[in-house]
C-alpha cells in the first residue's frame, strides 16, 4: 500500500468517526429536547384549558348582566334555552332562572352523540367550556350591574363585544361553547351539502320569530344588533376564518411532515437554488387559517431556525379547504 493510499484511508476513517460523533450528538440533543417539547406542549394545553374557562366566564357574565336583564335574545342555543325557560315559567310561575341548566341539558346529549366525530382534545375543551358557561350562568344572578345603563343600543353593543370576545377566546384556545357548532357538525355528517352556517341561521330564525310574536318589535331590533356585533367580534378574536398563504424556504424536508401532522393541511413543494449562495433549498407552499399559522410558524422555526417564511394575508381559496374547526 502506498503512502498516498494509506493517508487517504486514514482520512476516510477520520471522516466516518467524525460523522458518527456528529450523529451521536444529534441523537443526544434529540433525547434532551424531547422532554422539553413534551413539557412545553403540556403547559400550552394547560393555558388553552384556562382560556376556555376564562372565555366561558366572560360570555356568561355578559349574558347575565347585559343581555338577559333587559329582555334581549341571542340567536344561538342560549336564546333557545331562554325561550324554553320562559315557556316553562308560564306553567311553573315560581321557577327561578335556569337558563344555564337548560343550556347544559341541551349540550351534553349533543356532545355524547358527537363523541366519535370530533377531535378528543377539542371534545375535552368544549366540555370544560360548556360546563363553565352553564355553572357561571347558574351562580351569577340575572340583573343589571351598571347603574344608569339602560340604553338598549349601548347594551347591545357592549354585550356583543363582551360575549363575542369570550366565545372567540374559547374558540382561539381550541374549544367551543357547544350548541349550534356541535349540532351543525352532526347534521353535516349526515348531509354534506348542509353547512354549519345554515344551522346557525335556522336557529337564529327560530329565536327571532319567537321574539317577534311575543315581545315588542324594539326587542327584536336590538337583539339582532347584539347578535351581529357578537358574531363580528367572534370572527375578529378567532382566527379560524382568515386564510393565509405561506411559503417556506428551507433545507429541512421534515417541515413537510410537520405541516401534514400538525395543521392537517397538505402542501406543494419544489426544488430551488439560492441566487447568492447557490445552495439547494426546498420551496414549500401551503394555505392555512390564521389560527393554524401560529403553530406552523412556531414549528418551522423549531425545525429550522434559518428557514425563510413568507406570509400573504387574507387570500381567497377556491376548492376544497375544510375549516378544521373540530
Amino acid at each position: 500500500m502506498t503512502s498516498k493510499t494509506f493517508a487517504f484511508e486514514r482520512t476516510k476513517k477520520a471522516l466516518k468517526k467524525e460523522t458518527k460523533t456528529s450523529d451521536d450528538l444529534t441523537n443526544e440533543q434529540s433525547d434532551v429536547l424531547a422532554p422539553k417539547s413534551q413539557e412545553k406542549a403540556f403547559w400550552e394545553d394547560v393555558l388553552d384549558f384556562f382560556l376556555c374557562m376564562l372565555g366561558g366566564m366572560i360570555y356568561s357574565i355578559g349574558i347575565n348582566t347585559l343581555i338577559l336583564p333587559f329582555g334581549l335574545y341571542i340567536g344561538n342555543m342560549t336564546g333557545i334555552a331562554k325561550i324554553v325557560l320562559e315557556l316553562l315559567q308560564r306553567y311553573f310561575p315560581n321557577l327561578q332562572d335556569a337558563t344555564g341548566l337548560i343550556l347544559l341539558a341541551f349540550n351534553l346529549p349533543l356532545l355524547l352523540i358527537a363523541f366519535n366525530s370530533i377531535n378528543r382534545k377539542f371534545f375535552m375543551k368544549t366540555i370544560i367550556t360548556v360546563v363553565t358557561v352553564s355553572a357561571v350562568m347558574m351562580f351569577i344572578p340575572v340583573k343589571a350591574v351598571i347603574p344608569g345603563l339602560d340604553d338598549m343600543l349601548t347594551l347591545a353593543i357592549l354585550g356583543g363585544i363582551l360575549c363575542g370576545f369570550g366565545v372567540g377566546l374559547s374558540l382561539r384556545a381550541g374549544g367551543s361553547s357547544g350548541g349550534v357548532d356541535i349540532l351543525g357538525v352532526l347534521i353535516t355528517l349526515k348531509k354534506p351539502d348542509f353547512s354549519v352556517g345554515r344551522v346557525s341561521l335556522f336557529i337564529s330564525l327560530l329565536v327571532y320569530a319567537y321574539t317577534l310574536f311575543t315581545g315588542p318589535p324594539v326587542i327584536l331590533v336590538y337583539s339582532v344588533i347584539f347578535t351581529l356585533i357578537y358574531s363580528l367580534v367572534v370572527d375578529r378574536v378567532h382566527y379560524q376564518n382568515v386564510k393565509i398563504s405561506v411559503m417556506v424556504i428551507s433545507k429541512n424536508k421534515d417541515i413537510l411532515q410537520y405541516i401534514i401532522d400538525e395543521t392537517h393541511r397538505s402542501a406543494t413543494y419544489w426544488g430551488g437554488h439560492g441566487a447568492y449562495s447557490g445552495a439547494d433549498f426546498l420551496v414549500i407552499n401551503t394555505v392555512v387559517s390564521k389560527y393554524e399559522l401560529l403553530r406552523l410558524r412556531r414549528g418551522v422555526v423549531e425545525l429550522d431556525p434559518q428557514a425563510f417564511i413568507i406570509e400573504n394575508n387574507s387570500v381567497n381559496v377556491t376548492g376544497y379547504f375544510p375549516s378544521h374547526f373540530f
